[in-house]
């Protein structure tokens, strides 16, 4: 169960980044994000106000949700929104799923998860698949070129969400309730954003009147905050070092619906093909090996 729930989050992940790149065309990556996070907060009221008991936040989870919510959803989210706009949206969310190297290595040093062979060559197999999605000839923007400096930008957003896996684990091992960690991480993160955006010297020019680009931004936070209700439930059931890489294949939804919506400024060559079956492949072996 913890695997589908995963690869559905992984999905809805995809289209949101897909929503994401069209409307960075239409307004610039900081207000976007912000509202994309704004609209992921109202859903995570909702699942307050309805389904999480008061009492159930009560207790130290809570910090750790607040942990998962700033490296996840608000630095993570920034940075990749700033890959996005830099690279494209097909290697942005590729190289943005090495994600599990981070959260494997992270949940067998914190955690003590089984880090076994199987999920070792897996692990292996989707990093080279990232690798030859990276190269400079794997996909190019028809509107911009790239450098391989920008590279950096969804490589740390993938850090920062591989760290909120952990952080999300160990809260839920102190309250096995998803809908409070995606609620708490999501209002942490929010949070965060408006400070940043108060400090930030050209707050003022915060874009507003971008009706397009507000549509599309809210319904990315709309199906990111559905991918993290799963991806909270697929933690609660299942180890990090299985849905953490299962996660992570969002890429291939991602280079799919690119291919169908964003043919006009992004194009799809056989690396960045070649190297989604790479990461195919480690999906199946984590899927057909789980840990013991």
């Amino acid at each position: 169960m913890a695997p589908a729930l995963a690869i559905i989050a992984a999905f809805l992940y995809g289209v949101s980044m897909i929503t994401a790149r069209i409307g960075l065309q239409h307004m610039d990556t900081f207000s976007g994000a912000l509202i994309s996070m704004f609209f992921s907060f109202i859903g995570s009221l909702l699942l307050i106000i309805f389904w999480v008991p008061i009492g159930h936040f009560a207790n130290w989870a809570l910090i750790y949700f607040i942990m998962a919510g700033l490296s996840g959803p608000c630095i993570g989210r920034f940075l990749l929104f700033i890959g996005i706009n830099r690279v494209g949206s097909s290697i942005a969310s590729a190289l943005y799923s090495i994600k599990p190297l981070f959260s494997a290595f992270a949940a067998v040093l914190i955690l003590g998860e089984n880090l076994t062979t199987e999920i070792a060559l897996a692990t292996v197999m989707m990093v080279a698949g990232l690798a030859m999605v990276s190269s400079k000839q794997s996909a190019k923007q028809v509107e911009n070129t790239w450098s391989k400096k920008d590279l950096i930008f969804p490589i740390l957003a993938g850090a920062a969400y591989g760290l909120a896996h952990v952080f999300r684990k160990i809260g839920l091992n102190i309250n096995h309730e998803p809908l409070m960690g995606v609620a708490v991480q999501n209002v942490a993160a929010l949070s965060i954003s408006l400070t940043l955006a108060f400090f930030r010297k050209n707050q003022r020019q915060l874009a507003s009147n971008h009706r397009k680009a507000w549509v599309l931004f809210g319904l990315s936070g709309i199906f990111s905050v559905l991918g993290q209700l799963l991806l909270f439930h697929a933690l609660n059931i299942g180890s990090v070092v299985i849905v953490s890489p299962l996660s992570a294949i969002s890429p291939l939804f991602v280079i799919a619906m690119a291919a169908i919506f964003l043919k006009k400024s992004e194009h799809v060559t056989w690396k960045l093909i070649f190297g989604t079956v790479l990461i195919v492949g480690g999906t199946i072996l984590l899927a057909l090996f789980p840990d013991r």
